[in-house]
């Protein structure tokens, strides 16, 4: 089956939705919005879209063009019935295209904190296989509410709203289970020094320290995309 991911940036890349994609025997292409030279992605035959993430913000058109032109690819995707999968980023433009506020959050969230799944979103096929709260990879500023008509997935310390179900189809969550320990790396050489301090924001040497947790990643993330994919 085809899946195909928008990235943003050169650091933030598929990671381990690629090691999904090889272990299943589907073929993965990648639209990077960060290239010179951008073509405008034809989903038609798409099975599964995946939208990354990225320090820009969705508010960001004027400074990154091409985000108008994603945007309304990621409409018609939500438009065609196809599954969909948002990450951080990506989670935050599905909000914003399906209706929600997208703005700072009253904390930063970056480091390792423990999500919270909701009781109604472990009854989901998507989601059936999660414990009760995982330690995921957070690495964001900004934030959304609830879409109209979507169901709360989950919750966390920092951030009320950690992800959404839309349609049975459409899955925007605000963390980073893609992240393996060389996506990690190149985040961090790319932006560890940019951090600033807060509740919710470890530093670089605490972020490295817990890096080992990346590796319980696919216990999640895997059936998650399968559950997607059988949707398709």
């Amino acid at each position: 089956m085809l899946i195909h991911c928008f990235q943003h940036m050169p650091d933030e890349g598929p990671a381990h939705i690629a090691a999904w994609a090889k272990t299943r025997g589907h073929e993965l292409h990648i639209t990077r919005w960060f290239e010179p030279v951008i073509v405008a992605p034809d989903l038609s035959a798409t099975d599964l879209l995946v939208v990354l993430g990225g320090a820009m913000g969705v508010h960001d058109e004027e400074e990154f063009p091409w985000l108008r032109l994603e945007k309304n690819a990621i409409q018609t995707a939500l438009g065609s019935g196809k599954p969909v999968l948002g990450l951080c980023l990506g989670s935050q433009l599905i909000a914003q295209l399906l209706g929600a506020t997208v703005g700072r959050n009253p904390e930063p969230e970056v480091g390792f904190w423990p999500v919270e799944f909701t009781a109604e979103a472990r009854q989901t096929p998507q989601l059936g296989h999660l414990p009760a709260e995982v330690m995921a990879l957070h690495w964001h500023y900004d934030a959304f509410t609830l879409p109209p008509g979507a169901q709360l997935l989950a919750t966390s310390a920092a951030t009320s709203c950690q992800g959404f179900l839309w349609q049975d189809r459409v899955i925007g969550l605000q963390f980073h289970p893609e992240a393996d320990a060389a996506w990690l790396a190149s985040l961090v050489g790319a932006e560890g020094h940019l951090l600033g301090s807060g509740t919710y924001v470890q530093t670089v040497p605490e972020i490295q320290n817990h890096r080992a947790l990346l590796g319980q990643s696919p216990a999640f993330l895997f059936p998650l995309l399968d559950g997607m994919l059988a949707l398709a």
